[in-house]
């Protein structure tokens, strides 16, 4: 945990003359000081905000996950949150906003935004993008897009309208990509960079002497955005779209010139929705191996740029190596457009990367509606074998297994989520079958399903966030704030009719989402009723 005395352990932090600037500036990141550092949009946010020379952007952290916040203070002055009239915010996931009404509640500020004189709070970030409703009597306004397209037009506006919150919001609610309730009308349109090459990149990225971060150490190197395969259950791939990349050129540049400001030595951490799936992808590892890298990679995609890539890898230091065939199933496979019709070459891969002598951890979900039993028996089945290769070999497989959440502009907002006894049922048969054999995690269920409330609800679910931050946080927290506002989220499980309007139609995340939505949809149909 990050201690009040612990800033002088930082490196690459900026240091401005408060008395200098035209305004302060906090940056909200909804969880601890660990999970921060570990990240890229602190370092992007933060970097590029503070390039501007009139503001002086300051962090601000959970001090833990459950509990009541003591008043918060920023890293870099100690100064209180009340004091800053601008806070900027990003939710990732869902469940943030607890963490971010428990950082409001103990700095004195009011969490909801009518209530709320002084402060304005902008947030961004993959779970407002999918659908800012939930979170719109907490948060003033929401930018559809990321930071290095919007945040700089957002501070330029501020530094001239921001003495008067109500007309810096009516502002801003004229810019196609910000969604400001109950003053923006019409769609708002997600805004982004075209070019990786030309945009803002933290070249200087915060470290922490005592503080390790959760990948470990090392300089964090984002390769590309995006992904074009859009599997029917990610979100991130309709909010990144369209899949863009860094070329060569520009990664060598960025780490000749930001490893001279890294304590991490040779160790870069990859960042990439989707690895290795490219030429330059391919070459990116050559070059680090052949400069004595050492490499983080993220979870990797099964291609033939993996396959021409194994020993790269091992040289690069990583004797595990993350993929998320989500399934066993040829019929899943189908359903979720994540390696269709490939289910042999996805299997011979995975052997083969058992047989070259790496550790597995797989990620796999579970829950689809309409499949029954077969898609489970088929993955205990086929992780039996697996196991029984690795001993033969003497490799490791761990297993996540992850229920199925439905999320806005993917086709699983029409069919909801299996309930919460189907999905315990399911996870005990994993659980009996595959005990003793692999190291199976599992992300709780409860959780999954606070995803989902959040990322489907048709309404602002402000007082559950103030009585659930009141609460602690937590499953037990929200357990109880549900239970006393009586909190109907059937939505979660029926899902949405496809023929009606949707309460996130207004947020237009691309030309292609909508297209590719109904017709994974469709195929979809086809294949239960072939199945059933």
């Amino acid at each position: 945990m990050f201690k009040e005395d612990d800033e002088y352990m930082e490196i690459n932090t900026f240091r401005k003359n408060i008395f200098k600037v035209l305004s302060r500036v906090a940056y909200v990141y909804p969880s601890i000081y660990r999970v921060m550092i570990s990240g890229l949009a602190t370092d992007i946010i933060y970097g590029l905000l503070n390039s501007i020379s009139e503001v002086f952007v300051e962090r601000f952290c959970c001090s833990k996950l459950h509990g009541s916040e003591e008043e918060p203070r920023s890293l870099e002055t100690r100064s209180p949150l009340k004091d800053f009239p601008l806070i900027i915010t990003s939710l990732h996931y869902e469940p943030d906003i607890v963490n971010l009404a428990r950082i409001l509640d103990g700095s004195g500020i009011e969490v909801f935004s009518k209530r709320r004189e002084k402060q304005v709070i902008i947030a961004g970030g993959p779970a407002c993008m999918e659908n800012p409703v939930p979170y719109s009597d907490v948060i003033d306004a929401f930018i559809i897009g990321e930071a290095e397209e919007t945040l700089p037009r957002i501070i330029e506006l501020w530094l001239e309208y921001g003495d008067s919150k109500k007309r810096f919001l009516e502002v801003i609610a004229s810019l196609k990509y910000v969604y400001v309730p109950g003053l923006t009308t019409g769609t708002v349109v997600k805004s982004y960079p075209l070019n990786l090459d030309t945009v803002f990149y933290p070249i200087r990225q915060v470290e922490n002497t005592e503080v390790e971060p959760i990948y470990g150490r090392g300089y964090k190197l984002e390769v590309s955005r995006g992904c074009f395969f859009w599997c029917s259950f990610c979100i991130e791939t309709r909010i990144f779209n369209p899949y863009r990349e860094r070329s060569l050129s520009t990664l060598k540049n960025i780490l000749d010139n930001g490893l001279q400001y890294s304590l991490s030595g040779r160790r870069v951490i990859v960042f990439s929705l989707v690895f290795p799936v490219s030429k330059t992808h391919y070459e990116l590892l050559e070059f680090l191996r052949n400069e004595k890298f050492v490499a983080s990679l993220p979870s990797l995609r099964i291609t033939p740029y993996l396959e021409k890539s194994l020993d790269a890898i091992k040289d690069l230091g990583q004797r595990t190596l993350t993929l998320a065939p989500e399934s066993f199933s040829p019929m899943v496979h189908s359903i979720i457009a994540k390696y269709p019709g490939m289910l042999d070459y996805v299997k011979n891969v995975i052997e083969t990367i058992l047989k070259s002598g790496f550790d597995l951890k797989l990620y796999l979900i579970y829950g689809y509606k309409g499949l029954g039993s077969s898609e489970l028996n088929e993955n205990i089945a086929y992780l039996k074998e697996l196991v029984k290769l690795a001993k033969t070999h003497g490799n490791r497989i761990s297993v996540t297994l992850n229920p199925l959440v439905p999320k806005p502009h993917t086709m699983f907002q029409w069919t909801g989520m299996l309930n919460k006894d189907t999905l315990k049922n399911l996870l005990k048969v994993y659980k009996d079958e595959l005990k003793k054999l692999i190291d199976a995690r599992v992300y709780d269920i409860d959780w999954a399903i606070i995803q989902a409330q959040f990322a489907l609800s048709p309404k602002p679910l402000g007082n559950l966030v103030f009585k659930w931050a009141r609460y602690g946080g937590g499953l037990k927290g929200w357990r109880r704030a549900v239970r006393e506002l009586e909190l109907n989220y059937s939505y979660v499980f029926t899902g949405y009719n496809e023929h009606s309007d949707l309460p996130w139609d207004f947020i237009d995340l691309g030309v292609n989402v909508n297209k590719v939505l109904f017709s994974q949809f469709e195929t979809y149909k086809k294949l239960l009723r072939t199945f059933n």
